[in-house]
């Protein structure tokens, strides 16, 4: 067994070391990972350890580790900020430790409940001239139990590695949650600065969970005590910190607020699993896909999720009201053909004058719904002189021209 312990963490960086091996535990702040099963899959167990500290430095913790071969002693071996010791090297330098160690020795869920019991045994230890935990082991079991009793036995056991320590498994709760201090930022282009660690945090979170971001809930907490919250859903879930920053971005570039901004708080709201596929050496459809939906997801997050996306036939016979945007595109069966209506439909209609050198070609007739102002529109395709065709309406309740759409 190899373990790496960190004695000082948090569960935000337990979610990301998910992706090193699945046997994490985390008891209180102390992180315990075995790494054995996936020291191949990493090619090394120095290649797996480099990938610890990156990611330690990700969540800007400190440095202090054990590298040892069993959870129950890592805690009595943390006597520096770095301990890497190779296989078989860890039982002897525990055995050269203070007998003062032996207080951290064992099963990290009980050292509190036993920590007042540990503590007058091994005062008594040193009483009786045990220096070293060495010194300890050279007793017998026998004499051990008849000096030291019951407590004295389990921690021969747990030094001689007799007992065998279960650890929880760590499950990942609740959402991803980050939140950015910005009392002392001054401008837009330092919260931006401040954007990439945090959105790499979550990138390392939603790898860990294996898990891709669907929806995000951005809250902008401001000085006058009044707060914004947007809530923008992807075209293509990623788990991608590079492809958030950009969507954050294009969301702040359009934003403004009354007061001075206190902090910023990233929710993921949503989120699919992360599955991974390999794409066809000769086909690009897939990778041209994923391109356009993260530059959708962009587009959306800037002008509004009603604004872009592709058209999905509606149940309206009215043409303001036949189709609505949407992503990914979807196919609609019995859709209906309407090949004197233009492409493009200013939405709401624009006023509009037709000139006596226009060509009006009657087009179509239409009722609108009994609650609104409008009644019937009488359609016409105008041809002017020069230019584009136009497709106008006259509303026969207003007595009014408007121009509807245009026709490429």
């Amino acid at each position: 067994m190899r373990i790496l312990f960190f004695p000082n963490t948090t569960p935000a960086f337990t979610e990301s070391v998910l992706s090193l091996t699945p046997k994490v535990s985390l008891i209180k702040n102390t992180l315990y990972l075995d790494i054995e099963p996936t020291l191949k899959l990493f090619k090394g167990e120095e290649n797996l350890f480099l990938k610890a500290m990156q990611l330690s430095e990700t969540f800007s913790l400190n440095s202090h580790f054990v590298l040892t071969d069993r959870p129950e002693w890592a805690q009595a071996l943390n006597t520096r900020p770095e301990v890497f010791l190779l296989p078989g090297k860890s039982p002897q330098l525990l055995l050269n430790l203070d007998i003062s160690r032996l207080e951290f020795i064992g099963d990290p869920q009980k050292l509190e409940e036993e920590k007042k019991e540990r503590t007058d045994l091994i005062r008594f230890m040193k009483r009786v001239g045990l220096k070293t935990i060495a010194d300890f082991t050279r007793l017998s079991a026998t004499a051990i139990g008849r000096r030291f009793g019951k407590m004295g036995v389990i921690l021969l056991d747990w030094v001689l590695g007799n007992r065998e320590l279960l650890l929880p498994t760590f499950v990942p709760e609740g959402l991803i949650h980050e939140t950015i201090d910005t009392e002392e930022l001054t401008s837009l282009e330092s919260l931006l600065l401040e954007l990439p660690p945090v959105l790499n945090r979550i990138e390392s979170r939603l790898i860990g969970r294996a898990q891709m971001v669907k929806s995000l809930e951005i809250k902008f907490h401001l000085e006058s005590k009044n707060k914004l919250q947007k809530q923008y859903h992807l075209s293509d879930p990623t788990q991608k910190g590079e492809i958030l920053l950009k969507l954050l971005r294009e969301l702040l570039s359009d934003l403004t607020w009354d007061a001075p901004l206190q902090s910023l708080e990233i929710t993921v709201t949503d989120t699919v699993p992360y599955s991974p596929g390999q794409l066809s050496l000769f086909e690009t459809g897939e990778s041209l896909f994923s391109d356009l939906s993260q530059y959708l997801t962009r587009l959306r997050a800037k002008f509004g999720e009603a604004q872009v996306g592709f058209p999905l036939l509606q149940e309206s016979y009215l043409p303001e009201k036949s189709w609505t945007p949407t992503w990914p595109p979807q196919e609609k069966e019995n859709s209906h053909s309407t090949p004197h209506r233009p492409l493009f439909l200013f939405n709401p209609p624009k006023p509009c004058h037709p000139l006596s050198s226009w060509t009006l070609i009657p087009s179509e007739n239409l009722m609108t719904e009994w609650w609104n102002k409008s009644g019937i529109r009488k359609y016409f395709i105008a041809i002017p002189p020069r230019g584009s065709r136009l497709w106008l309406y006259w509303d026969l309740e207003e007595k009014a021209w408007y121009a509807h759409g245009t026709f490429d």
